[in-house]
């Protein structure tokens, strides 16, 4: 091969190396990039450190029972106080065969215990339950009252207990006709 052919050939091949194939090159250039806007709708909820998100499946409070192998999602409104019991991601309902569960608060140097019964929903098995309510109002008035304590539940022979306490702070003026 001539001297002047092999020079061109190797400058081809050294630029071809150095520079790479562009047309195959997914990522985007700097000016591409300087372009990239983010959607802030199209990202995901926000998340406490935990990776479980902050308010339950139906925006209720979240409590964690033995180190994140369960929560429990509070909710309630005017006429009912509900836990539902959910899996470690805080995501989908885990049916257990307790028949109640306990919660015991304590506000202005007074305590109280409420025993929540089952209240199975359609997709629980048979014989087990995901959902405990009451419609005990003095309950209701202790949890708007700022009222803190902790809810104890049997889950599978172990005795789980997770922290209560009340967040007002919910974005609404008033609890009329809605749970949280």
């Amino acid at each position: 091969m001539a001297p002047m052919k092999k020079s061109i050939l190797l400058t081809a091949v050294a630029c071809f190396w150095i520079t790479g194939c562009s047309k195959n090159d997914p990522s985007p250039s700097p000016a591409d990039q300087a372009d990239s806007v983010i959607d802030m709708d199209q990202l995901p909820p926000l998340s406490d450190p935990s990776g479980h998100p902050e308010h339950g499946p139906r925006g209720g409070e979240l409590i964690e029972l033995g180190n994140e192998a369960f929560h429990i999602e509070m909710t309630h409104s005017d006429s009912s106080v509900s836990f539902y019991v959910l899996d470690g991601a805080a995501k989908n309902p885990v049916g257990i065969e307790a028949q109640k569960l306990t919660v015991s608060l304590k506000h202005d140097g007074e305590v109280k215990s409420f025993d929540l019964p089952a209240t199975p929903q359609a997709d629980d098995e048979p014989g087990k339950s995901s959902h405990f309510a009451s419609t005990d109002e003095e309950l209701e008035h202790w949890l708007e009252a700022g009222a803190e304590g902790v809810v104890i539940v049997d889950i599978s022979g172990k005795s789980y207990t997770g922290q209560v306490s009340h967040d007002h702070d919910h974005g609404h003026d008033d609890h009329e006709g809605h749970d949280h």
